[in-house]
């Protein structure tokens, strides 16, 4: 357990006395490290998975005190909602995308083309900040603010425009719920999105298997890929792009 658990749990363990509590804390620990690795592709420069385990531990210890089990919610998806929420708010408040954020991603989007066209091969972060006159950092904060994006509702988003949610790899899975009309018309979605998917860059489409099929970090995806955590979430942040792109043009 590193030092920002450690400090964590401290200031919990002076505000209850309760061992169970405790205990509780310890047995989630493993849940916050995985939701602080699958955030770890919306991280700025400023901030760390330790710094998102610290404030999921900070999320669980409100949902341990907030939890009511007369709602009928049970207490692991409670807790999992706080601890990704105290997660996400960290992010954002250290790093709050601007209100030119959409208008900062299209300039960072159109200058890798650029460069990508007359380097023949994928420009790094200081070649396009160079480009644009910017710091490598601002570069790689567009890109965590783009990334966030795509995961802040659910952790297989897809979007479209400035923020409209679109078709999720999440919601086409089909619930009791639902009629035979609806559960074909997700089959389809299925289909069209897997169509999207197989049209992405090999490198791409490794990534994207990686992260959300076989669940690594941003950090172990870059080191089974000899490449940069920055460019992990460059390769991400093109990859969500060029997949909304082709959604767009088969709707």
């Amino acid at each position: 357990m590193n030092m920002l658990e450690r400090n964590a749990k401290k200031v919990y363990q002076e505000q209850h006395e309760d061992g169970s509590k405790e205990e509780t804390v310890t047995k989630y620990l493993p849940l916050i490290r995985k939701l602080a690795g699958k955030l770890s592709i919306a991280l700025p420069p400023s901030l760390d998975e330790e710094d998102l385990v610290g404030s999921g531990i900070i999320g669980l210890l409100e949902a341990l005190d907030r939890f009511e089990a007369s709602r009928g919610v049970q207490f692991s998806t409670f807790a999992t909602w706080r601890i990704k929420g105290a997660m996400i708010d960290e992010i954002r408040r250290t790093s709050p995308a601007p209100r030119s954020y959409f208008s900062q991603y299209r300039q960072v989007h159109q200058a890798e083309e650029s460069l990508r066209q007359s380097l023949n091969r994928e420009p790094t972060r200081e070649e396009i900040a160079s480009l644009l006159g910017w710091s490598a950092s601002m570069v790689e904060q567009v890109w965590a603010n783009y990334n966030l994006m795509s995961v802040v509702s659910l952790e297989k988003m897809i979007f479209t425009g400035e923020g409209e949610e679109s078709l999720t790899l999440e919601g086409v899975i089909s619930s009791p719920e639902q009629t035979p009309e609806e559960i074909l018309a997700d089959k389809e979605q299925v289909e069209i999105l897997a169509s999207a998917i197989e049209k992405l860059p090999e490198r791409e489409k490794l990534m994207l298997s990686l992260f959300y099929y076989e669940e690594l970090t941003k950090k172990e995806i870059a080191g089974l890929m000899k490449v940069s955590a920055a460019r992990i979430s460059q390769l991400h942040a093109r990859a969500i792009e060029r997949l909304r792109q082709t959604l767009a043009e088969e709707d």
